[in-house]
C-alpha cells in the first residue's frame, strides 16, 4: 500500500506521491528515448523508400543507390541491392507510361507492385513488405512483454 511504504521510508504522503512520479516519468522517458532511437534506425535503412515522391518522380541521385546498398546489407537473404535499384529504375519508367498510377505512399506502391504482378519486382516488394511490417512487429513485442510482466 502506498501509505504503508511511505511510513517504512519515513516520507510524508506527498513525498511518496513525487517519488513514485519521479520513478514513473523516468520510466516514461526511458521509453520514449527507446522508440525513437528504434525510429532513427528504421529511418536510417529504409527512409529512402518512404519519400515516394522523390523516389519515382525526380531523377535517381547516387544516395538511392548506396541506401539500396547498404539495406541489403542488413537483409541480405531477402533481397539484392543492386537489384533493388535496378527494380526502382525499371518501376519509375513504367510509372512514366501510366498516367493513371500515381503512388503517394509506400502502401499505395506496394498495392501495385501486387497488383501488377508480385514476380516483376520481388525485391521491390520484400524491402516493402519488411517496412510495413517493422512497425507491426515492434508494437506486438511491446505488447507481448507487457502481458508477461
Amino acid at each position: 500500500m502506498l501509505g504503508e511504504l511511505a511510513r517504512d521510508a519515513g516520507l510524508s504522503a506527498d513525498e511518496e506521491i513525487d517519488r513514485t512520479m519521479q520513478s514513473v516519468l523516468d520510466a516514461i522517458q526511458q521509453e520514449i528515448k527507446s522508440r525513437f532511437t528504434r525510429l532513427n534506425d528504421l529511418h536510417s535503412k529504409f527512409g529512402f523508400l518512404l519519400d515516394v515522391e522523390k523516389l519515382f518522380n525526380k531523377p535517381l541521385d547516387n544516395d538511392i543507390q548506396i541506401s539500396c546498398k547498404t539495406l541489403s546489407r542488413f537483409y541480405n537473404t531477402d533481397f539484392d541491392g543492386p537489384e533493388l535499384y535496378a527494380e526502382i529504375c525499371d518501376y519509375k519508367m513504367l510509372l512514366r507510361r501510366r498516367e493513371d498510377v500515381r503512388p503517394k505512399t509506400a502502401i499505395e506502391v506496394l498495392t501495385f507492385i501486387i497488383s501488377y504482378g508480385e514476380d516483376v519486382f520481388p525485391n521491390m516488394r520484400t524491402a516493402l513488405q519488411i517496412l510495413l511490417t517493422i512497425s507491426v512487429s515492434i508494437k506486438s513485442l511491446v505488447a507481448n512483454a507487457r502481458s508477461a510482466n
